[in-house]
C-alpha cells in the first residue's frame, strides 16, 4: 500500500470513529411520561427583556392576549403590541402593507388606535429596552 492509500484509509477511519459519538437528535420521552419531548423552550417576547413588567411599572392596564400579543388599555380605543418573530420580519410587515399604521419597535409593530401620546412614549420606552440601532 502506497503512501496517498495508507493516508486516505487514516482518514476514513478516522471520520468513521468520529460518528460513532454522534450526539443523538431527537430527544426522548421518559416512561410513562405525558409531556413530549423538546429541545429546548422557546422565550415569550412579552416576557423577553421585561416589556411587560416596564407596562405595568408604568401604571398601565396591559392584558396579556396571546403570547406575541398585548392589549393596553380597553380594545379598540387602547394600544394594541404584537412582536414579531424579528426585526426585521416587523420591518417586512410593515413594508409589504400588512402592518399598515404599525410603528415598528424591534421586533413589535406597536398600533397606536387612540393611545395618547403619553401612553404611547411610555410604551416605545418599555419596548425599547434591549433594542440596537
Amino acid at each position: 500500500m502506497g503512501p496517498k492509500r495508507a493516508l486516505t484509509a487514516v482518514a476514513f477511519a478516522a471520520l468513521a470513529v468520529t460518528g460513532c459519538g454522534a450526539v443523538q437528535v431527537q430527544p426522548t420521552t421518559r416512561a410513562g411520561s405525558s409531556k413530549l419531548a423538546s429541545r429546548g423552550r422557546v422565550d415569550s417576547p412579552v416576557t423577553m427583556k421585561n416589556h411587560l413588567a416596564c407596562l405595568r411599572d408604568a401604571h398601565l392596564q396591559v392584558q396579556v392576549v396571546s403570547p406575541t400579543r398585548l392589549q393596553i388599555g380597553p380594545a379598540p380605543a387602547g394600544p394594541t403590541v404584537v412582536f414579531s418573530p424579528t426585526a426585521g420580519a416587523a420591518q417586512a410587515y410593515q413594508i409589504d402593507g400588512s402592518a399598515q399604521a404599525a410603528e415598528v419597535i424591534g421586533s413589535a409593530l406597536v398600533y397606536p388606535n387612540q393611545g395618547s401620546d403619553g401612553e404611547m412614549a411610555t410604551i416605545g420606552a418599555c419596548l425599547a429596552q434591549g433594542v440596537q440601532g
